[in-house]
């Protein structure tokens, strides 16, 4: 059965489908060869559901403007991989110019690593704990590492394991400029862990870092770069984040900013109010099939929270075909849809495109997803980073 999922398909030609756009030289992936793909599956229309697929017209135009934005405000962008956690997506981000790319877990830096990404990986995370120390060491002598501070304990464990294993990585002072998560919680606490780690042996103290950044951060960093110079210490890196934020990094005297969802969700957050999922920004779809019409107002699909997320927001989603439509409520694997406003009969068997709210946490509920152009599949990429969480 032939579906609006597919609409687009109708013109395309051959040629127009082996057109490799961004993605030809990338790291792993030549183009659309059809990479992991079944016997017979070579449209969307093809995938059993649900099925995840990322509109690459739509993610190379988000990975072109963001780069873009942080050009004209004169900020380096360092790119953080939580919302993809696709190697050959971080690929195409370092080619559009992202100076590195940033991992919330080491888990997540060893399966970039593992990837092919030799740039700098950021570790935004206190990394405490002998396991995590070892592999922190290992990855060390793979790839440029810097990690984030908030305490002498963390610090001190990450240059005692160096000692013993070799290496060396760079770290960056963590502050809490409002945020209320982790961070130093004055510009004096972070000089005086400055000082401290910056005489640890095998670590290389860079600067500091702040998430997210809000204009109310600006005394604090100010501060606290003022104290860094009196006392000498280095302070090449002021590190600021938030996808939407990259224009205050710079504000507040940032020289790097760290971006993410915009790669999945576009320039700004997607939230359930201001700016809810837009299949105009957003390079997710769920392909899902409609399973159940159990009364002329309701119809059931086949993703529910395993499929897209345990606890979202309402609206669940952005049902593209037929926007009016309303994902009310999910169960564990079915999805409730109110289609009381809607004039298009449902029938069971259809497929459907939806748009999920929170992109990052549904990605992580998948084994791999599909790079789609214009409806045709160009490659099956696995989500190498899915469930790192240590």
């Amino acid at each position: 059965m032939r579906t609006n999922v597919s609409s687009a398909l109708r013109g395309v030609s051959r040629r127009a489908w082996l057109r490799a756009a961004g993605i030809l030289g990338m790291s792993g992936w030549t183009g659309p060869s059809g990479r992991g793909l079944a016997a017979g599956v070579r449209t969307i229309d093809d995938l059993d559901t649900p099925s995840m697929i990322i509109d690459l017209d739509l993610l190379e135009k988000n990975l072109r403007e963001m780069q873009e934005v942080c050009r004209k405000e004169g900020i380096p962008l360092q790119v953080h991989t939580k919302t993809h956690k696709i190697p050959e997506f971080a690929h195409m981000q370092l080619r559009q110019g992202a100076v590195g790319i940033c991992c919330q877990k080491l888990g997540e830096a060893e399966a970039m690593a593992a990837g092919g990404i030799r740039a700098n990986i950021l570790v935004p995370y206190n990394i405490v704990g002998e396991q995590k120390l070892v592999r922190l060491a290992r990855l060390a002598k793979r790839v440029p590492m810097t990690v984030a501070v908030d305490s002498e304990t963390t610090a001190a464990g990450i240059s005692e394991q160096l000692q013993k294993d070799g290496g060396r990585v760079r770290v960056l002072v963590e502050l809490d400029t409002g945020g209320k998560r982790t961070g130093v919680q004055s510009p004096k606490d972070a000089l005086e862990l400055a000082r401290k780690v910056s005489k640890m042996p095998h670590l290389e103290l860079r600067g500091v870092m702040t998430y997210p950044s809000r204009l109310e951060a600006k005394p604090f960093l100010e501060e606290t770069a003022d104290l860094f110079r009196k006392s000498g210490l280095p302070l090449d890196e002021i590190s600021g984040g938030g996808t939407g934020a990259e224009a205050v990094s710079k504000q507040i005297g940032c020289n790097v900013t760290r971006s993410g969802s915009y790669a999945y969700e576009g320039l700004k957050r997607i939230n359930t109010t201001t700016n809810p999922p837009n299949p105009v920004t957003c390079a997710t779809r769920m392909i899902v099939t409609v399973v159940s019409t159990p009364t002329a107002d309701r119809i059931i699909i086949d993703g529910g929270q395993k499929t897209f997320e345990r606890n979202p927001p309402n609206p669940y989603g952005y049902i593209v075909d037929y926007p009016e439509a309303k994902i009310y409520g999910m169960s564990v694997e079915h999805g409730h849809v109110d289609v009381s406003a809607c004039s298009h009969k449902f029938r069971v068997g259809e497929r459907l495109a939806v748009v999920p709210q929170h992109q990052g946490v549904t990605t992580n509920n998948h084994d791999e997803v599909y790079a789609v152009r214009k409806g045709l599949i160009e490659a099956v990429l696995p989500v190498a980073g899915r469930g790192k969480v240590r």
